[in-house]
């Protein structure tokens, strides 16, 4: 039972919000978004933002951890956009 609680408290703090989106800001490092994200991401293709090479990274969230996601585009390393949208629709 306190596996759950404490596991379900991790996941609270690791998907997006409008007030953490509010916070990105263009050119931010993948460490600097992982700070203001609260953990890092699922890299969704086969490219790691430290490659510095096109790279994109989803959170769950802002709103339902099932059905919506950000996804944060990294190039050369830095923050270039995020969108965020319903699951399969990105």
């Amino acid at each position: 039972m306190a596996a759950a609680v404490l596991l379900s408290g991790c996941a609270g703090t690791c998907r997006a919000t409008d007030d953490k989106l509010a916070a990105l800001r263009r050119g931010m490092t993948y460490d600097e978004t992982v700070q203001v994200m609260g953990c890092p991401g699922k890299i969704t293709g086969t490219k790691a933002p430290a490659s510095g090479e096109a790279s994109t990274v989803e959170w769950d969230g802002p709103r339902s951890y099932v059905f919506t996601g950000t996804q944060i585009d990294f190039s050369g390393g830095r923050l270039i956009s995020y969108t965020t949208g319903q699951r399969g629709g990105l």
